[in-house]
């Protein structure tokens, strides 16, 4: 199963630009998991011209540069298409961590 794991992500347009793994190779089940430093800070998570999240705030990280799989879960198997590109827009104070797991179908 592949994954894109960032600790310490910046304000950004598309955090998963040019990182390998952003294109989907075949269809896959895609999970998200995000924890931030500042309350109100947001990402918003696309796949292809499809959004499915707007403006979410994650939760406040458990512990520095901490993204904790066992409760900081946004997005739980959301089903994408082959060939689609993953976007990820990030507005962060002062920083977010995220992981993105791609279940290969």
């Amino acid at each position: 199963m592949p994954s894109i794991k960032i600790v310490n992500q910046a304000t950004a347009a598309n955090a998963l630009n040019g990182l390998k793994f952003a294109k989907l190779a075949g269809p896959a089940l895609i999970s998200l998991w995000c924890a931030g430093v500042t309350a109100g800070d947001t990402i918003s998570f696309s796949v292809g011209d499809r959004e499915i999240l707007r403006l979410a705030e994650p939760n406040i990280e458990v512990s520095a540069d901490v993204c904790d799989s066992g409760r900081d879960q946004i997005l739980w198997a959301e089903p994408a298409e082959g060939g689609e590109d993953l976007f990820l827009a990030v507005t962060a104070t002062t920083a977010q961590n995220f992981l993105v797991l791609i279940d290969e179908l």
